[in-house]
């Protein structure tokens, strides 16, 4: 079930009323059971992979906080990890890794016939993988006491708007919330509303649309454009894949608003900053706080040297690379947004070092010149970003050459001048492009809609209405990142 289906409306128009008619216990249980069945409209098969994982975390969690023993502890905690591991690497990644071992063996000469599991990858295993086991680190660490209720864990885990694509909730911010009874504010149901509605626009309106120009552009075995021209097939691809996930995001934060709850904001401004680390506190914040508190502090983090800095910058944003999928260029593209942060974290204490001090201030003219400094860094580092996504877009590298000598076409014709003027399909990618820029730049205006003037909000919301039934795309197009 997805959220731009008609089935998923006719689900909120029967959850809703009886959500608000019950009192607290009950709102859970039943909140438990449409996710449930929200989950299953896939695959009712995969609700006992869900169900397994979640039941051993919770009692593995419960385990690990009355032990006293360390040695004990660890080990219960290695267990639960193994388990959730093995689960996300045999569903995920167990043909990734067979084949390029058996790419490896051929390469030397060596025969390999790789064994293949023909599995199909569960819905949103990443996203609720990843929060089951930091429900368990955070209680391995004391950092969190575990629920006491079995009923606010599992719903916890497999809450429906966010279940499928996030954000990664932790534990500690989203379990009180099921655990307490829910104040419903009048600001916060105006806010789920156009979030939602805002959410729908960037889904239906800006991402699908640009979908059609991104599937002609990598559709075919060459790129369609010769010339400077790609780099609208790339933008194309940038601004649909923010489209996409944020408006995912936004309604999930919607939903759960007009239910009581508050989800992270999970996306700000990604294509309006300067440089990799502004850029990974601005896009999925979710995934990129986990990969910070989760691999990279306890990697050594930047306390172990410089080397060991840059190392365990590039190793986590490797991993960050996998977890999106199993495929060499998704470590590809994790590995460069890795060289970018390394080298950003770099140039960033030269600067501080030797630059900082010999800076003299001056006036007139030259005043303007960091502003300019800006503009030009937030225009160098989105282009760079395209470039990433287009690993991003190629997917699995091994298993289709074809995309790789696309990537190949496109990189060529970055650089070759265009000879015919822009294609008209370029205006296309200019204004939905432009009006996601809009969105990133008034992010926090978004946020604030109960704030508005009462003219404005009518405005915002006729406008949206209307943009969403003219140039809408209704086809129940899958997010990207369901996949993942």
């Amino acid at each position: 079930m997805i959220f731009n289906s008609l089935i998923f409306l006719l689900f909120l128009a029967v959850v809703l009323p009886v959500y608000y008619r019950l009192k607290h216990r009950a709102q859970n249980w039943f909140l438990l059971f449409a996710s449930y069945f929200f989950y299953g409209w896939w695959d009712p098969r995969f609700l006992g992979l869900l169900w397994f994982t979640s039941f051993f975390d919770y009692f593995c969690a419960r385990w690990i906080d009355k032990t006293v023993n360390p040695v004990r502890r660890k080990w219960l905690l290695a267990g639960s990890m193994t388990v959730n591991l093995t689960v996300l690497g045999i569903f995920k990644y167990f043909n990734f890794f067979v084949d390029s071992a058996a790419g490896v063996l051929n390469f030397f000469g060596l025969a390999a016939h790789p064994l293949a599991l023909h599995v199909i990858l569960p819905i949103g295993i990443s996203f609720y993988t990843f929060m089951s086991m930091s429900y368990t680190i955070d209680v391995y660490r004391r950092e969190l006491k575990p629920s006491a209720s079995l009923l606010d864990y599992q719903l916890f885990v497999c809450y429906f708007p966010h279940l499928v694509a996030g954000p990664i909730m932790r534990a500690s911010k989203l379990l009180p919330q099921f655990q307490t009874a829910r104040v419903i504010k009048r600001e916060q149901v105006v806010n789920g509303i156009w979030l939602i509605l805002l959410g729908y626009f960037k889904k239906v309106v800006i991402s699908d649309r640009l979908a059609q120009v991104v599937n002609w552009g990598f559709g075919g075995p060459s790129a369609p454009f010769a010339d400077m021209n790609s780099w609208f097939v790339i933008y194309a691809f940038a601004f649909q894949i923010y489209a996409d996930f944020s408006g995912y995001s936004d309604i999930a934060r919607g939903l759960s608003k007009i239910m009581g709850f508050e989800l992270m904001v999970n996306f700000k401004s990604p294509y309006l900053v300067t440089n990799p680390s502004e850029f990974w506190r601005n896009w999925h914040i979710s995934l990129s706080t986990w990969l910070r508190d989760y691999l990279y502090i306890p990697l050594g983090g930047n306390r172990r040297g410089t080397f060991r800095t840059y190392l365990n910058l590039t190793i986590t944003m490797l991993l960050g690379g996998l977890w999106h999928g199993a495929g060499a260029a998704f470590v590809l593209w994790g590995f460069f947004h890795g060289v970018l942060l390394a080298v950003h974290r770099a140039w960033s204490q030269w600067r501080e070092r030797i630059v900082a001090p010999r800076t003299i201030a001056r006036s007139g003219f030259a005043a303007s010149i960091p502003g300019f400094a800006r503009f030009a860094s937030v225009v160098i580092f989105f282009h760079l970003t395209c470039l990433g996504w287009l690993f991003f877009r190629a997917g699995s590298v091994p298993a289709n050459v074809g995309q790789l000598n696309l990537i190949e076409s496109f990189l060529r014709a970055l650089f070759t001048p265009c000879q015919h003027g822009w294609d008209p399909i370029c205006w296309g990618v200019l204004l939905y492009g432009g009006i996601g820029l809009f969105l990133q730049w008034k992010n926090g205006l978004m946020d604030r809609f109960s704030e508005w003037p009462a003219r404005w909000q009518a405005a915002g919301v006729i406008t949206v209405l209307l943009a969403i039934a003219s140039l809408g795309v209704f086809e129940g197009a899958q997010f990207i990142y369901f996949q993942f």
